[in-house]
């Protein structure tokens, strides 16, 4: 279904979806700890037992669902810019390496060995290991996941980063971990930049810087990943001939494009905060359309067992994090 700007009905149903959208973001103003992405999602989700109204905005919000989220992801390039990762320093970007790509496919494949589906495994997976909500959507929109699975899978992981909030800090104050160190654990272990920037904020000090450029050392890799699961995806279909919109769909040619012009061209910090913020509102528009769109029935076939599973893959990616850091000497 295409969305036409010329419908009236539809921009006051694209105007509403923004505006409920909005008020998640004055609500994470008051509590941090709650990511606007995640309750853009919690709407959608309430608002999807009320068919009547959905149906009637439809075509706005397919046009989120898949455009608006798409643009959100690629402005994510916002965030990154090369040079601060010097002072995480080399030992600290390659702890963060391995960290990734071990949480990554150790959680994919303990996933499916515990009876999780394919794809469930992979949104959790990349969701743990890349940077939470953030990388679920870019990859369900990648890979075109159900809604279900991105729902469940972005629910999981704001639960343990919101966890991580209250159980991280006196741990690392009971181990007297440095600053540094609590910092680059917590950049490693928390997913949302949010409950990062909470989790961080009350240990102290200089935690918070070392915590963003750890974090953000994560989001440098959503890009190679996302052209990864697309390369493996093409291999595994029927088709042999090469399109470079199958590897390189344009949303993620998008997110290398601005990340390159963001180190390129010396923005203000409030040109560059602005995008980010832009980014994140388009991400929940994505976000709360999808939540719309899912089958409650769906979700209870799904079951507990991704819960209990994401809560016990928290606590040993947080434990396996820790010890990565101190191995290498952070």
């Amino acid at each position: 279904m295409n969305f036409s700007p010329q419908r009236p009905q539809q921009m006051f149903s694209l105007l509403g979806i923004a505006l409920l959208v909005g008020f998640t973001f004055i609500l994470n103003a008051q509590f941090p700890y709650l990511s606007p992405l995640f309750l853009s999602l919690v709407a959608g989700l309430a608002l999807s037992n009320f068919p009547s109204l959905t149906t009637h905005a439809a075509e706005a919000i397919d046009f989120s669902a898949k455009k608006l989220l798409r643009l959100g992801v690629a402005l994510l390039g916002m965030q990154i810019t090369f040079h601060k990762f010097a002072e995480i320093g080399v030992k600290g970007f390659i702890a963060i390496f391995f960290i990734v790509i071990l949480t990554f496919f150790g959680m994919r494949t303990a996933g499916q060995m515990v009876g999780l589906s394919p794809e469930l495994s992979l949104l959790l997976a990349g969701g743990f290991s890349i940077c939470g909500a953030s990388a679920i959507a870019a990859i369900g929109a990648s890979r075109r996941s159900k809604t279900e699975d991105i729902s469940y899978s972005v629910g999981i992981v704001t639960l343990c980063g919101t966890l991580s909030i209250f159980v991280i800090p006196p741990i690392a104050k009971a181990l007297s971990l440095s600053h540094q160190l609590a910092g680059a654990w917590i950049g490693a272990a928390v997913h949302d930049i949010g409950q990062v920037i909470a989790t961080a904020t009350l240990v102290g000090g200089t935690t918070l810087s070392y915590a963003v450029i750890s974090k953000l050392s994560r989001v440098v890799l959503l890009a190679p990943m996302l052209v990864a699961l697309n390369f493996r995806n093409e291999r595994e279909g029927s088709s042999s001939q090469f399109q470079i919109t199958q590897w390189f769909p344009p949303f993620i040619l998008g997110f290398l494009f601005i990340t390159l012009l963001n180190n390129e061209v010396h923005f203000s910090t409030h040109v560059t905060n602005s995008f980010i913020n832009i980014s994140k509102f388009l991400l929940s528009m994505g976000l709360f359309a999808m939540g719309t769109k899912v089958k409650w029935a769906s979700i209870k076939v799904i079951g507990v067992r991704p819960l209990v599973f994401g809560v016990c893959a928290w606590i040993v990616c947080g434990g396996f994090s820790l010890l990565i850091m101190k191995a290498v000497g952070v």
